[in-house]
């Protein structure tokens, strides 16, 4: 069996994605998986456990190259099994066309019911599982199930070497020098905690640990936005300066960045790419979440938990199923009820011990 996934949206759901693809592989070994994903996931999803090669869609293409493209690539690999679990929709219209025996995935909108043969209806918004339970579950019409939810053997992995880490903190002229990565940046529209807190979070943590640690501040273009407040809170400390790594993700590329993060002792970030990438490595984490249900950590939260995983979210009854309120509601601005020692002690709980290093 040869199968085409269709994923082609953000990051973090990519990742949460591909445990389909190790329960695949955990049925027949032998069988081939492609995912076909945006530009900005590609390199990463080439690194992931179960996937056999990852193909760039770019939807910036003209509306030719991207049926040219498709046409060519359905012909070539002569797919058996077509999945769309979420993106664009002309890779559904064209294993339809090419008559690809077994097109299965999510069903939600037109082009979904009308071409999809072995697709399945899901009220994702209703938000009774996780994100990639959601996802395992559209295996169902082939007889395949995962037991349980978000079974651990099939949680996202990235495959990335300690040597490959410790080539990239030579690059970047970390040395031996223990590190943790902070990214405060995100896409979309989910509620994030305030940039200026992620800064006295730094402040704290710098303090608390005698500035044992470098602490790095990821993030690309797009997160301008939440970086501001934390500048200019970070302004006026110059004693952090010394041990503060900006980092543009951007610059190097996403597979640089999985190997620095590869080696962080903690990751601190909210409802992103980055903090799956984190948590598909294995690496400390905490993660901050909106309570909306939509956005909620029930559905998009890391898909490992253990004590290792720390997720927080306001201690709020949030009757929002789509989004915020705003001031009409009696908890705005939620996200500012999440304390910063809150997360400093979360944090120092997840830092090793002096005995453990």
């Amino acid at each position: 069996m040869k199968f085409l996934i269709n994923r082609t949206d953000a990051i973090g759901d990519c990742l949460l994605s591909t445990p389909m693809a190790r329960l695949l592989k955990d049925r027949d070994p032998n069988c081939e998986i492609h995912f076909l994903v945006s530009p900005r996931s590609g390199d990463l999803i080439n690194l992931c456990e179960g996937v056999d090669k990852a193909l760039i869609y770019d939807p910036s293409w003209s509306f030719s190259k991207r049926f040219h493209f498709l046409k060519t690539l359905f012909k070539e690999e002569s797919y058996t099994h077509f999945f769309h679990l979420g993106g664009k929709h002309l890779p559904i219209i064209m294993a339809f066309l090419l008559k690809v025996s077994f097109r299965g995935g999510l069903k939600s909108k037109w082009s979904t019911f009308l071409f999809l043969n072995k697709g399945m209806r899901q009220s994702r918004r209703l938000v009774t599982m996780h994100e990639s339970d959601y996802n395992l579950q559209l295996a169902n019409v082939l007889g395949i199930h995962a037991l349980g939810k978000r079974p651990p053997k099939f949680a996202p992995r990235l495959n990335v070497t300690v040597e490959e880490n410790e080539k990239v903190k030579q690059e970047e002229k970390l040395g031996q020098s223990p590190y943790i990565i902070i990214h405060p940046g995100m896409s979309g529209h989910t509620l994030n905690w305030a940039s200026r807190n992620y800064g006295r979070l730094i402040e704290r943590i710098h303090m608390a640990t005698n500035g044992k640690y470098k602490l790095i501040i990821s993030h690309t273009p797009s997160d301008e936005p939440y970086l501001e407040g934390l500048k200019d809170f970070l302004a006026e400390k110059k004693d952090l300066q010394k041990d503060i790594h900006f980092y543009d993700g951007s610059k190097k590329g996403i597979v640089h960045y999985t190997r620095l993060l590869k080696g962080a002792l903690l990751f601190i970030g909210p409802s992103t790419g980055t903090t799956h990438m984190a948590n598909a490595l294995g690496v400390p984490q905490i993660a901050i979440f909106s309570p909306i249900r939509v956005q909620s950590s029930h559905r998009w939260g890391p898909y490992l938990r253990n004590d290792q995983v720390k997720v927080i979210v306001p201690d709020v009854v949030c009757g929002e199923s789509i989004a915020c309120a705003g001031s009409s509601c009696p908890y705005y601005e939620c996200m500012a009820k999440i304390e910063v020692d809150e997360v400093f002690q979360a944090a120092l709980e997840l830092l090793p011990t002096k005995g453990s290093e």
